[in-house]
């Protein structure tokens, strides 16, 4: 059982961590079965003995738990015994701070939804209530919802079944070609249904209500095991259960019998294939983490919910999924709240995480967003996707489309409703006010006419606001702040980490998040969670926004996932703003390959943090690691990457750039500009050693482009490569068995300007065996590889920066006042 253990939680998914405080109570128990079907006894004690035991559970089916009542406050250990063997003992502290949050059982959830309809975001006796407030307190949106529910009427209310798909392996863009109408065009149509199913909430029109009917009844015709099987085509299964289980509930009473019945042998039938896929194949959270079993967990719960009187599986799907829908999810964030996916992906699973999170708080008296994720996602949310940028990353899916930012707009108020805070108001309004955006495909549009798609569970939020019975949820913690310096007042704080996922933002003037006037915002990822799913290799990447404009950025597009441009370019090290070696990039989809966030700290004058992406490069380097050091008064930028090769491995460093406009470069002075609109980066290369730069424009290979497309906006790309000194070329010729890996230290820096903002004056010269930079008044010297020299004398450090009058020493340490 000890072999099983990793700093990775998908490899090693045990919760409570050794030495952790759980930020809620009850804590959550998660093990990994040594033998998959072997029952499992779980004890959690007051001491190491196991003599005083607090809970104590044998024969388990599942590898997890959720008590119902919250624990006492103090340490506990906690162990699992199975087929005659005992794990690890791992110890957790419950602290007076953990969040209460107790589940009750499933068979309560039912007891409390009850048997008649509408039972999900809404109950039967608050109609007429909210009938009356989307009248008095909502009426723009409430005629908005109507208007768009008369357009679709005029719509066919029948979809025949779709086809079968091609061999994906054989012919990527054949297959494509069918999967993407199959999967929008079957979204759009239950969609549909349930704009017209709330439309006939809102307003007693059974026109409405029928006409939902009819959408529903014609995807019961489809056979769940044939074409639109999860097994074979798994975005046309979820279609059906997405948006489905509303549109039926919000319209049950319009069924005819037989169509109703119809209806509920298809849910049922759906919903066994999505238990089988997710808990039979391999339990989600434990043994799964991908990303459409994310989104399954969600729409199982909903059917459940709406069906659970007629499909007799409910309960037991529903008392599995308990403590993973209260405990395991999210699987891509932890209590800080970024997202390792990326905005983009984040987006969708969250929003979708909040169906059930928002059905269950009014069906069931279950609050889950008393769980500290939620606020602080909206605050991640707040740092990384700043209303102005025409480019959200990092992740699959970078585009501003329109849908995307009134998504994210809608989840950000529905976050504050749901927790009962106004924090998030400003941002949600900023990106509500925005007015450019990236064309998005039409085939993709889930728009009726010009109106923006009426979000039918935020409406929903705003007509029940205190109906429910649940108490407040208290404010959460922001637990992102970097170690500030003991004189620094942390209200001034213009930084934030998010150690989960490996993300660091530094915004100057995150107040002016609407229009990004004199704002410049550096993003970093450097991720425990790898270069999986619908993450890149890219640890140590960064975004670049000045004055609300993108000025730098990971390159390509998500044209189709493990298509040829995005398994060949987007997921490669190449084509992000990182370091490769010698054209080698990090290792590829693998959860070995990991970086993390260590050191950050901040105080009146600088911002430090260090990027440890080691692991990610282990085929061919000890060590390479990206330090960032923000200067304050310039708002320059200092990067300085560290790299240590394995021994007989040669590796030359090269420092990568992508930007939306071309790079103009000067090869003598080591020095680099461009411009976007009225927005300016002038960069430079603390290095005099033999180097060459290389731009060009493109992707190898470029996105293909299908009918429903247009060309993809150009990038440009810039690269600085280190070459090899003449000891390192004299070791390599010679082979000698002793020579040692190639040492470089090259800092970059990048200095930007806008309005509100000026350029910084920059110089850069050799400074003894070390590398010296001048911005404006403040001064930063860098070993190159050779040693650090600081005016004569010999420092043991990587680098010092003197700012503002102050000299900071920066080493493996992190930074500090000397």
């Amino acid at each position: 059982m000890k072999s099983q253990r990793h700093p990775h939680p998908h490899l090693d998914p045990r919760r409570p961590r050794a030495d952790t405080s759980p930020s809620v109570n009850p804590p959550l128990f998660v093990w990994k079965p040594v033998i998959q079907s072997t029952p499992t006894d779980l004890q959690v004690s007051r001491d190491p003995e196991f003599r005083d035991l607090v809970i104590d559970l044998t024969q388990l089916t599942e590898s997890l738990h959720l008590p119902e009542t919250a624990l006492a406050p103090g340490r506990y250990w906690w162990r699992w015994l199975s087929n005659g063997e005992v794990s690890e003992v791992l110890s957790f502290q419950v602290t007076d701070d953990a969040v209460p949050f107790e589940v009750p059982p499933a068979k309560e959830w039912l007891e409390r939804l009850g048997t008649e309809h509408p039972r999900l975001h809404c109950r039967p006796e608050w109609i007429e209530t909210i009938r009356d407030r989307a009248c008095s307190e909502q009426p723009e949106a409430t005629l908005e919802l109507l208007a768009m529910a008369d357009e679709i009427l005029t719509e066919k209310h029948h979809y025949p079944e779709p086809p079968y798909l091609p061999d994906r392996n054989k012919d990527f863009e054949a297959n494509r070609r069918i999967w993407f109408p199959t999967m929008w065009g079957t979204r759009r149509f239950v969609k549909g249904a349930e704009t017209m199913a709330l439309a006939y909430q809102l307003s007693g029109d059974r026109a409405y209500g029928r006409a939902a009917c009819e959408r529903m009844a014609s995807v019961s015709k489809w056979d769940p095991d044939g074409p639109t099987y999860l097994g074979h085509n798994d975005e046309a299964h979820m279609s059906v259960i997405w948006h489905g289980p509303h549109a039926v509930d919000w319209c049950w009473d319009c069924f005819t019998d037989e169509e109703r019945a119809s209806v509920i042998a298809q849910y049922r039938r759906r919903g066994q294939i999505t238990y089988e896929h997710m808990h039979d194949l391999a339990p989600y959270g434990i043994e799964r983490f991908d990303s459409h079993a994310g989104r399954e967990i969600v729409f199982l719960a909903l059917t459940a919910f709406c069906f659970h009187e007629h499909i007799p599986e409910a309960s037991k799907w529903l008392e599995w999924l308990r403590p993973v829908l209260n405990g395991i999810w999210p699987v891509w964030s932890g209590d800080d709240g970024g997202w390792a996916q990326g905005p983009s992906y984040g987006l969708a699973y969250v929003s979708i995480q909040t169906m059930y999170a928002s059905a269950i708080k009014r069906g069931a008296g279950v609050d889950v967003y008393r769980r500290p994720f939620w606020q602080n996602h909206a605050r991640w949310r707040r740092w990384f996707v700043p209303p102005y940028t025409d480019f959200q990353g990092f992740g699959d899916q970078g585009l501003r489309w329109r849908c995307s930012v009134m998504n994210n707009a809608d989840l950000l108020e529905l976050i504050g409703l749901e927790t009962g805070t106004d924090e998030f108001e400003g941002y949600a309004q900023a990106l509500r006010a925005q007015t450019k955006f990236a064309e998005e495909p039409h085939q993709r549009s889930m728009l009726w006419g010009n109106g923006y798609l009426v979000n039918s569970q935020l409406l929903l939020a705003r007509l029940t606001q205190g109906l429910e019975s649940v108490s407040p949820t208290k404010a959460t913690a922001d637990l992102t702040a970097p170690r500030f310096a003991a004189d620094f007042a942390p209200e001034k704080s213009i930084y934030r980490q998010f150690p989960f996922v490996g993300w660091s933002a530094i915004r100057t003037r995150l107040e002016a998040e609407a229009t990004g006037e004199a704002d410049v915002a550096f993003l970093f990822r450097s991720s425990p969670l790898g270069s999986i799913s619908h993450s890149h290799a890219n640890n140590n990447d960064f975004i670049l926004h000045v004055g609300g404009t993108t000025m730098a950025m990971p390159s390509g597009y998500y044209n189709g996932y493990g298509g040829a441009h995005h398994a060949n370019w987007v997921w490669h090290t190449k084509s992000h703003n990182c370091v490769t070696l010698s054209d080698a990039g990090q290792i590829m989809r693998s959860s070995e390959s990991t970086g993390r966030i260590a050191s950050a700290y901040e105080d009146d004058r600088v911002i430090y943090f260090v990027g440890v992406a080691d692991a990610s490069y282990a085929d061919r380097a000890e060590r390479c690691r990206r330090h960032i050091l923000f200067l304050k008064s310039s708002k320059a930028v200092v990067l300085i990457d560290e790299f240590v090769g394995l021994p007989h491995i040669l590796s030359a460093l090269q420092w990568n750039l992508h930007t939306p406009s071309p790079v103009s470069i000067d090869e003598k002075g080591r020095s680099f500009h461009w411009r976007q609109g009225s927005s300016k980066v002038t960069g430079a290369f603390l290095y005099h050693d033999n180097a060459m730069f290389s731009v060009s424009r493109g992707w190898d290979p470029p996105p293909a482009v299908i009918l429903h497309e247009k060309p993809y906006p150009m990038q440009h790309n810039l690269r600085f490569t280190c070459n090899m000194v003449q000891e390192e070329f004299l070791a390599m010729r010679s082979s000698l068995s002793t020579a040692p890996g190639i040492r470089r230290n090259l800092a970059v820096v990048l200095a930007p300007s806008c309005a509100g903002v000026e350029q910084a004056k920059l110089v850069t010269n050799r400074h003894g065996e070390s590398e010296e930079a001048r911005i404006d008044g403040d001064r930063v010297i860098v070993d190159s590889h050779r040693g650090l020299e600081v005016d004569g004398e010999v420092v043991n450090a990587l680098a010092v920066a003197e700012v503002s009058g102050l000299r900071y020493q920066v080493d493996d340490k992190g930074i500090r006042i000397v």
